[in-house]
């Protein structure tokens, strides 16, 4: 059985990099999410709107109230103009909180 916790509604911030022709250009997002921990996932339902940049993200870190998660974007899917599931691998070790 996997471990898993869900949590309603919450703040958090998302910080993350955009590559572009001249380098890397660091980014971040105030938002409210739904996000679920499954092992060594996490993911984050965001309710609109959000920065065209974000679903093509490749770091991420998402600062919740006491926690910080750090990983790699792996799939984001956009539900019409009103949610966005980002589902993100995160890195052994990298939760804190």
């Amino acid at each position: 059985m996997p471990d898993s916790t869900a949590t309603p509604l919450q703040h958090c911030r998302i910080d993350y990099l955009q590559d572009t022709l001249l380098g890397v250009n660091p980014l971040s997002h105030e938002c409210t999410a739904h996000i679920t921990v499954a092992d060594e996932n996490l993911s984050l339902r965001i309710t609109g709107p959000w920065p065209k940049a974000l679903p093509k993200a490749h770091s991420v870190t998402v600062n919740v109230e006491t926690r910080t998660y750090h990983g790699d974007l792996v799939d984001a899917q956009a539900f019409g103009s009103d949610e966005l599931l980002l589902n993100i691998a995160l890195q052994p070790g990298t939760a804190r909180g």
